[in-house]
């Protein structure tokens, strides 16, 4: 579920271990800044503006070794209910997302649906004057017994609103609210691989339970110190999540009907742009304004 920098190498690490089957959504196409961080994809990818399932799936079945390998784009938002139902056909869900809407929804599918979710995420700090103060990057296995997203402290509610009311794209909201934007813009290149192998291994811990012990739970690698953690996280008592396990199409209901549109996260600040600069004209052309 995303095929950027993390999800990509997923995708085609995944491929090469033998896996039969591959789906791959993202809504986004390529673009020349995504060329950093997504390996193997080229400038004439950016050029023509490729949907960005349309190379992961061409880089996967270069790499797949399964003699019967198959890989499905689905060009989709798993926050609309076409996303949601081609999701729940797989056994297992790579989290390679990194907003608070599409988030939620796998995490409430982790549960619901008893589809295992591999979540993992990225943050880099900076000093003032721009030098890096650290990074740190967490993974997790989302399943029942184990604390969800929210519970963990990779959700907020709050987050999900605005997300879910187009307002983390509003760069005047955001700076009003004193939010830091929601950017791709940071090179996370050379750090991308260490999330993607602390999710593959998550995923190996959950299908081949090395020395019978499973998923652990939420891990968190700090890199300043290079100190890799245990996060003491506990499943919340009242955790709307956690206690809908199996709840299946009682699920919280967190998709919208789904919708034509253009790619991407780039397409909504315009929009937003193209509302003020509207707004701006008709107030001019008011009487004594």
């Amino acid at each position: 579920m995303g095929v950027g920098s993390v999800g990509l190498d997923i995708a085609v690490r995944i491929a090469a271990t033998g896996i039969e089957r591959l789906g791959v959504m993202d809504i986004d196409t390529v673009e020349e800044l995504n060329l950093d961080r997504m390996v193997g994809a080229t400038r004439a990818d950016a050029q023509a503006r490729r949907r960005k399932t349309e190379v992961a799936a061409r880089l996967a079945l270069s790499a797949a070794t399964a003699d019967n390998f198959e890989v499905e784009a689905h060009d989709m938002s798993i926050t609309e209910h076409d996303g949601l139902a081609a999701a729940l056909d797989y056994d297992v869900i790579f989290s390679c997302v990194d907003r608070p809407w599409p988030r939620a929804v796998l995490n409430a599918i982790a549960y619901a649906d008893l589809i295992p979710v591999i979540d993992g995420g990225i943050a880099l700090d900076s000093f003032p004057n721009g030098e890096m103060r650290g990074g740190t990057w967490r993974v997790h296995t989302l399943v029942p017994g184990r604390p969800c997203l929210q519970c963990n402290g990779q959700l907020r509610v709050n987050e999900l609103t605005l997300d879910r009311n187009g307002l983390l794209d509003d760069p005047s909201y955001i700076e009003r609210a004193g939010l830091e934007p929601m950017t791709g813009s940071p090179n996370v290149a050379l750090l991308a691989a260490s999330v993607s192998a602390g999710q593959l291994a998550q995923f190996v811990s959950l299908v081949a339970s090395p020395a019978g012990m499973g998923v652990p739970g939420p891990l968190r690698y700090m890199l300043a110190p290079h100190h890799l953690e245990h996060v003491d996280a506990h499943s919340g008592l009242f955790c709307s999540y956690e206690n809908g396990v199996a709840d299946g199409d009682r699920r919280l209901p967190l998709t919208i009907p789904t919708t034509r549109r253009v790619s991407a996260r780039r397409a909504r600040p315009e929009s937003w742009r193209r509302l003020r600069e509207r707004l701006r004209t008709l107030m001019q052309r008011r009487p004594g304004a």
